[in-house]
């Protein structure tokens, strides 16, 4: 965790998960943008009410000596619903005031209590458009609003976590339009999923699988608690790393079955196949996740570091962020909105 001292506005990216608060500060300098601080602060198991409370994000922002007076966020989970509807072809007005009675279609949650916001994507079949609908608890957002205002802070953005991962990624790579191509972000309790076609999202699904469940697989299979079972699943040379090898490959047989769902509901209803695989997240750091998924899996699986298209302040050592930077790909996305 490390700042750069510089007089110029720059805009602050801050993902709060599970298990880590995630903060990057991007300076958009005229050639490339430059990433003049970072932290990855994990949350202690009883850490939950701390970050309600908002001590440990203003720790976060502490220990990088940044003092944003607004940040952009984003929202993951539950508390969010992401559907891609196709509708008659109207004007944006005419769908805003469509909207709320389409929503109720598609939305499981009361319409009242839900902020709904919408973007159309492209045209379908003649006569036709397709639209990313998406709807967060109304009262969710309101706490994250006033947590904030709380910390004397203000909200620019907010966005939904595999959306600002994808924009970390399409900000400096192109995507192939021709197939479908899979963002992976492999957390601690969760895997989004986001299949696009070229720059088009088509499809997103929240897994509800990620590295706790290794953890909690070690532990039980094991009979050791879950602090031990940590530090052998991050360990390359335990005398034990058959029996955590099972353990890991059991919860990555049962993510590659719900990845796999996903992608054939994508390839049935787009009619085109998944590719390539792009992961980020801290769960890839696991020995051996990515071969193993793509072993299982049958596709390309790339792991890409959302750090390569920024420029990195002489500040921050490599060694250091080179640690951490895949866990760093929602908090650089957020930033690059601007």
């Amino acid at each position: 965790m490390f700042t750069l001292n510089k007089r110029l506005k720059e805009v602050v990216g801050l993902d709060i998960g599970s298990y880590s608060i995630k903060i990057a500060s991007i300076l958009k300098e005229p050639d490339k943008p430059l990433l003049t601080a970072y932290n990855v602060k994990q949350i202690p198991s009883y850490g939950g009410q701390a970050v309600k409370e908002g001590k440990l994000i203003k720790e976060a922002f502490s220990e990088v000596g940044i003092n944003p007076s607004e940040v952009n966020i984003s929202l993951s989970g539950s508390n969010v619903i992401v559907r891609f509807i196709s509708l008659p072809k109207m004007t944006k007005d005419q769908l805003e005031n469509a909207m709320i009675f389409e929503a109720e279609r598609y939305i499981p949650f009361n319409i009242n209590e839900v902020i709904l916001d919408f973007i159309i994507i492209d045209d379908a079949e003649e006569g036709q458009m397709n639209v990313l609908l998406a709807a967060a608890k109304r009262d969710f957002v309101q706490a994250r609003i006033e947590l904030f205002q709380k910390l004397g802070i203000n909200i620019n953005i907010i966005d939904v976590s595999a959306f600002a991962a994808f924009n970390a990624f399409t900000s400096f790579n192109p995507v192939p339009g021709d197939k479908g191509t899979a963002f992976l972000d492999l957390g601690h309790s969760e895997t989004n999923v986001l299949v696009t076609t070229g720059n088009i999202p088509r499809f997103m699904r929240v897994i509800q699988i990620g590295g706790d469940d290794i953890t909690r697989a070690i532990a039980e299979d094991m009979g050791i608690d879950r602090q031990a079972a940590e530090e052998l699943r991050v360990s390359d040379g335990s005398e034990n790393r058959e029996k955590v090898d099972r353990s890991v490959f059991a919860v990555l047989d049962e993510l590659a079955e719900e990845m796999r769902l996903s992608f054939g509901y994508f390839e049935n209803k787009h009619n085109t196949t998944v590719s390539n695989v792009y992961c980020s997240g801290g769960m890839i750091s696991q020995k051996g996740l990515v071969e193993y998924l793509q072993e299982k899996m049958g596709t390309g699986f790339n792991v890409w570091n959302p750090v390569s298209g920024v420029n990195v302040s002489e500040s921050i050592p490599g060694e250091t962020i080179d640690a951490v930077s895949a866990q760093l790909a929602v908090s650089i996305g957020l930033a690059l909105r601007g």
